[in-house]
């Protein structure tokens, strides 16, 4: 009797240590975004928890990365004001950015009116810039027309990546392929206006002395001579150039439908 009621104190006290260290895991998982700094504010509850959790990760990462704060806020609608003025003024009322210079870009988007816009400042302003979220939307808006959030969101979150890591250590890829058209456009247009000189010059030979080119007895040379009357010298300091700043800063937005 006494080994059976053991045995069953043994059982139970199992089972409650499972179940605390699965509440524990629960607990550690759910609290992600209270213990770093979470840049996703999904007021429209568009997201479950795991992927608030997976989202969350990879904006601090790449803002981290950069020191550029790379936040999504999604909400139910907004004040109905003009929206380019409205994402602008929502960026600096939530202090968004790091910094003085408030670097960062943020993607806001309204269900109500499928309105999306993107805010950038600092020096991601210059990055990302109206040209440069111009091809942003157009990798993510498809994402939230389907309605698939979560891949809109990473996406955004993998294109700041992209742009900001290219101003800073510039684009390899496209910088070869540029300069490797440009070379080759350059050699085509050189050896064709070489061609076409080299056909104009046929009538040309080669002259051993200058004789052809002076007129007989219109000039005698009897004295050279060199005088030299005096000599003045003016020395100018050279000024080093000052030291440029980080690249500047600038403010971009854009916006459209989804």
């Amino acid at each position: 009797m006494k080994k059976r009621l053991l045995s069953l104190l043994i059982a139970l006290v199992i089972c409650l240590g499972t179940a605390v260290c699965c509440v524990s895991a629960e607990n550690t998982a759910l609290d992600y975004s209270e213990q770093t700094e979470c840049l996703l504010y999904d007021l429209a509850d568009l997201l479950n928890r795991s992927e608030e959790v997976e989202l969350c990760k990879k904006l601090e990462q790449v803002s981290a990365a950069y020191n550029a704060q790379i936040t999504v806020v999604t909400m139910n609608e907004y004040d109905g004001t003009n929206f380019d003025a409205y994402i602008n003024r929502y960026y600096y009322t939530m202090q968004f950015g790091y910094g003085t210079k408030r670097d960062g870009v943020m993607l806001l988007i309204s269900m109500a009116e499928r309105d999306w816009g993107i805010v950038s400042n600092g020096f991601a302003g210059v990055a990302v810039n109206s040209n440069t979220i111009d091809e942003i939307s157009e990798e993510v808006v498809p994402y939230l027309s389907d309605g698939d959030y979560l891949a809109a969101f990473s996406k955004f979150a993998d294109e700041c990546d992209y742009y900001l890591n290219g101003h800073l250590n510039g684009f390899p890829f496209e910088f070869t392929e540029n300069l490797l058209i440009s070379l080759v456009l350059g050699i085509i247009f050189g050896l064709t206006v070489a061609f076409i000189l080299k056909g104009q010059l046929k009538s040309v030979r080669k002259q051993s002395t200058a004789n052809v080119y002076v007129r007989q007895g219109s000039m005698v040379v009897t004295v050279q001579n060199d005088l030299y009357l005096y000599s003045h010298t003016t020395r100018r300091k050279k000024e080093s150039p000052s030291s440029g700043g980080g690249g500047g800063s600038a403010r971009s937005s854009g916006s459209g439908k989804f």
